[in-house]
Order: C-alpha cells, then sequence, then structure tokens
C-alpha cells in the first residue's frame, strides 16, 4: 500500500469512529450539558460540583474534561474536536490524580502520539481550577516547548484550554493579560499557580510544589541532576518520554518507580496495517523510539559501540589496594566535573567508581580522592558515603583536560594549580586535545575488557557512554553523521574523563613512563627522578 492509500485509509478509520453510536452519544451528552449551563444558573452550580468531586476526584476529573476540554491538530479536519477520552486515558488520568494526590513520583513511557502532553494540561488544568492551595511547576528540554505562545509549547495548550472553556467557569476576575504571564498562570481566586522552566541542572529548586511535570525527559541533557534538585521541592515528580537510548531516563525506569506504559497498540484507532507502514517509511531507530518504546534499539551514532556486554562485564569489582590505581578528570563548573577511579588487572580495566557533579568549584573535589573531609563542609550525606568509601585508598596517577589549566573555577588560580595545593597532580599531554587520539585509546582499553564495579554511580557513567554520540548535520536536504568530533551533551563528559584516562594509561604502557605535569617548574625531584604522582 502506497502512502496516499494508507492516509485515506486512516482518514476512513477517524471519520468512522467519530460517526460510531458511542462516539455520538458522548459528544450529545456534552452538547446537552453546555446547552443547560448557558440557560440554567442551577446547571452551572451542579456542572461545577459534578467537577470539583471532592468525593471522587478521578470521576470529578474525567466529567472537567470530557464535557468541556478540547484539543486542537493541524493534521486533521476539524481541527478543533471535543476532548472524548479513550480508554486508556481514562486510566492515565486515574494514575496521574492518584500519583499527584498521593504524593508518589511516576514515570510514563509511551509511544509517540498518545496525548499526554494534552491529558496532562488539562489534568494541571482541572487541579487549577477545582484544588485549593495548588502549586505546580512543568518543564521541557527546551523554552520553546514550554511557552513560545503557540500550541506546540504547553503554555500554548494552557492558553488554548483556558479560551475554549466558557466563561462561568473561569475564576472569578481572570484578566489573561494580568493573570497569564511569560511561564506563569494564576488564578486570582484562590491563588494557586502553575509555572513553567527549561531543562538544568536547578531545574525545580526552590518554592514547594504540588507536583512537577518532566516532559520528554529522556531528551534532557541534565535529566539526571534536575530530577534530584527537585526531589526536595515535591513528593510528586512525574516523567513522560518516548526513550532515547539508554539514559537516566532509562536508568529511572529501571530504579523500581511506578511505570505506566503507554504503547500504540492501546489507541483504538492505530492498527497492525498502520504500524507495518510506519515501519516501511522510518529508520530501524525511529521505529524502537517513536513506537516500539526500546531502549536499547533506540539509540543511534554511538562514538562507542564497542560498549556492549561483550566487551564490558558488570559485576562486583571494588577497590584492591594490591593494584594501581588511575584516575580520570574531565573539568567543568556550569558543566558536570566528573572523575573515574579504576585499576588494571589481568589486562583489563576495571572502573571502581565514579563521581560528578555541577557547579562545584575544583577544591570540592579534593575529599573524594584523599578520602579526608574537613568538619565545615556542605556535603551530601550521598557525598559523604562516597568520601567515606575512598578513605584509605593509595595515591592514585591522575589524567585529565589539558584546558585544566586554564580555567579558572577559583579566584586567580588555575584547576591544576589548585589541584597540586592538596598533592593531586594532574597528568596530561597537548596531543590529548585531539578527538580521534582519544578515541583510539579509548576504543582498544573497551576491547581489552572492561570490569564495571555495579553501583548507581558507575551505572551512570555507563549510561554516558552508551549515550554518547556523533553530531547528525543536514546537507542538501539529506542527513550525515559527522564522525570527526561528538556531539556536545550531557553524556559528554564522562566520555571526555574516560578517553583521557585511557590516553594516559596507554602513553604510560607504551613509553615505559608515567606522563607528568607540565605545569610544573620541574619535572624532577632532588633525587634526580621524574616526578608523577599526586593523591
Amino acid at each position: 500500500m502506497n502512502e496516499l492509500e494508507e492516509y485515506q485509509r486512516e482518514e476512513k478509520i477517524f471519520e468512522e469512529y467519530h460517526k460510531s453510536s458511542d462516539y455520538s452519544s458522548r459528544v450529545l451528552e456534552r452538547l446537552k450539558i453546555t446547552d443547560a449551563t448557558d440557560r440554567n444558573a442551577e446547571a452551572k452550580i451542579l456542572a461545577w460540583q459534578l467537577c470539583e468531586r471532592k468525593d471522587n476526584p478521578v470521576e470529578g476529573c474525567i466529567f472537567f474534561i470530557e464535557n468541556f476540554g478540547w484539543t486542537f491538530d493541524p493534521r486533521r479536519i476539524p481541527y478543533h474536536l471535543p476532548f472524548i477520552l479513550y480508554d486508556y486515558q481514562k486510566e492515565a488520568i486515574k494514575w496521574f490524580v492518584e500519583h499527584i494526590d498521593e504524593g508518589k513520583d511516576g514515570l510514563v513511557e509511551k509511544s509517540r502520539d498518545m496525548g499526554v502532553t494534552w491529558l496532562t494540561v488539562w489534568i494541571f488544568l482541572w487541579y487549577w481550577l477545582f484544588r485549593d492551595g495548588t502549586n505546580l511547576l512543568v518543564g521541557s528540554y527546551k523554552e520553546a516547548l514550554v511557552d513560545d505562545k503557540t500550541d506546540d509549547s504547553i503554555f500554548g495548550k494552557l492558553d488554548y484550554a483556558l479560551s475554549n472553556l466558557p466563561n462561568w467557569i473561569l475564576p472569578r476576575g481572570y484578566n489573561h493579560d494580568k493573570h497569564r504571564t511569560k511561564l506563569r498562570l494564576i488564578n486570582p481566586v484562590n491563588k494557586n499557580l502553575i509555572s513553567g522552566d527549561t531543562m538544568n541542572a536547578n531545574f525545580g529548586r526552590g518554592s514547594r510544589k504540588t507536583a512537577i511535570f518532566f516532559d520528554e525527559l529522556g531528551s534532557w541533557d541534565y535529566a539526571k541532576d534536575a530530577w534530584a534538585s527537585s526531589g526536595d521541592t515535591t513528593r510528586c515528580r512525574l516523567a513522560n518520554s518516548t526513550p532515547k537510548g539508554f539514559n537516566f531516563y532509562a536508568q529511572l525506569r529501571n530504579s523500581g518507580i511506578d511505570v505506566m506504559t503507554l504503547h500504540w497498540s492501546r489507541h483504538p484507532l492505530k492498527d497492525e496495517q498502520w504500524y507495518l507502514f510506519q515501519k516501511s517509511r522510518r529508520s530501524v531507530e525511529e521505529i524502537a523510539q517513536e513506537l516500539d518504546i526500546s531502549y536499547q534499539k533506540s539509540q543511534e551514532r554511538r562514538v562507542y559501540p564497542e560498549w556492549d556486554e561483550t566487551n564490558v562485564e558488570t559485576g562486583f569489582f571494588e577497590y584492591n589496594p594490591g593494584l594501581p590505581l588511575y584516575v580520570g578528570w574531565d573539568f567543568g563548573r556550569e558543566d558536570p566535573t566528573t572523575i573515574i577511579w579504576s585499576q588494571p588487572y589481568k589486562g583489563k580495566l576495571r572502573i571502581i567508581d565514579t563521581y560528578t557533579k555541577t557547579g562545584k568549584n575544583i577544591d570540592f573535589f579534593v575529599p573524594f580522592v584523599t578520602g579526608v573531609v574537613s568538619s565545615d563542609n556542605h556535603y551530601s550525606k550521598e557525598d559523604l558515603e562516597v568520601i567515606i568509601y575512598h578513605h584509605g585508598w593509595k595515591k592514585g596517577i591522575h589524567f585529565g583536560d589539558p584546558a585544566g589549566r586554564f580555567r579558572n573555577q577559583v579566584v586567580d588560580a588555575t584547576v591544576l594549580s589548585t589541584l597540586r595545593q592538596y598533592g593531586i597532580i594532574i597528568n596530561y599531554n597537548n596531543s590529548w586535545n585531539v578527538f580521534q587520539n582519544r578515541r583510539r585509546a579509548a576504543k582498544s582499553i573497551i576491547l581489552s575488557g572492561i570490569e564495571l564495579n555495579k553501583n548507581s554511580r558507575t551505572e551512570y557513567f555507563s549510561m554516558c557512554i552508551l549515550n554518547s554520540v556523533y553530531k547528525k548535520v543536514r546537507r542538501e536536504g539529506n542527513e550525515d553523521v559527522k564522525t570527526d568530533k561528538p556531539d556536545h551533551n550531557w553524556a559528554s563528559h564522562f566520555r571526555s574523563a574516560f578517553e583521557y584516562l585511557c590516553l594516559g594509561i596507554s602513553e604510560f604502557t607504551e613509553r615505559s613512563m608515567k606522563p607528568f605535569d607540565k605545569f610544573k617548574t620541574s619535572p624532577y625531584d632532588r633525587s634526580g627522578r621524574r616526578r608523577v604522582i599526586g593523591y
């Protein structure tokens, strides 16, 4: 079947559904309610009570959406449709309301085009109208998807929803120009608030929230930091996305969080023939990502496809005091600083621990290396556990980003000189700036074998390697992959630290010498031997 025939078939299914007796009866019931509330004040009061339903919020939310909700789809005629809910959407409303009211985190994994964002907008609007004391936050991975004044954005959908509600449902005194500002919607009666923000490491940090909605979390560069930073702000974090490879969203999905799966097969207007047609016009990765909810198969353009079950063994490979200790660094402040601790064993490289943090000066990381922290610290309980875990480890050989000698993370000091004050010597070579050199060294070590010590930190590191990808560029209408340099994303920093580590180990092995810190005034100690080792 060609494209035109399939599109005509889909339109016929769409038309038949909207002419069905079930759909027609629900629309007729909606029209009767609209007519009654237009003519009768008592009907307005009754309809309000049926929406509010303090005794049964799920049924109240469903009544509100089915009788007063609208959606917009420019692909269809008519474009504006009354929001008559499918069965899976009613189940989703129950899931959302229970999680918000009970203060539970939840994750929605879905196929593309299941209407989850529209559904969330109407659920949040219901809370904004009918539940006092509500403070909700919504966010996505770029600002245009949060609030660009079009129906493509979350707040654009809120604007559309508000504009199609009858005036008697809107809060008394509501003025769109006054109460709907950039990334904010205020209810003038009960002071409820829906606010928006874009992807950042501190997303959600601040005033307490009833619930936070992470739209397409699988696409967020700083998903891990954003999710963690909002943990103290609300008891209810709701993540929604199609898979984008095995990233933090995939890790979160497997963390034990409550999951709702909305597969395309649950949509009453999509069938096997529709799926086969989609497979004929999409890549394998697109099918995995957009339709099949596959985390492993949805990643493409990988920098290190060698990082797989064949070459990477996960288990309990903890610190061994009898083995050398090598440490890899990538420095950042607005971006994360990342550290990898490793030990060679029988021709393989053991990754025994990793750590990453955003927004900290370089001296913050010293205790993670030395295992010693001063009493006047601001480290979290989790940070202190890592520091204690490293206590007693031997001095290691450190390899890192040559650019560390130029970055000013602390006043009047470079990264390398600051670390040197604590006895931590970062070894580097200017040739390490060339990505192909780093790629070659890292690939060689991966193929020799990796033993990955299993904990939450190393799992995130592994996820970063899995999600390190090359850039995709468009030329003359075609998309090509550029393999000269990886894309800079949330996974880049652990990838870089691993590459510097592999280069350092390779050069030490090949030259029977350790790279030395070119920043020191003299590479030799008093006995004439080359200085190389710090903590």
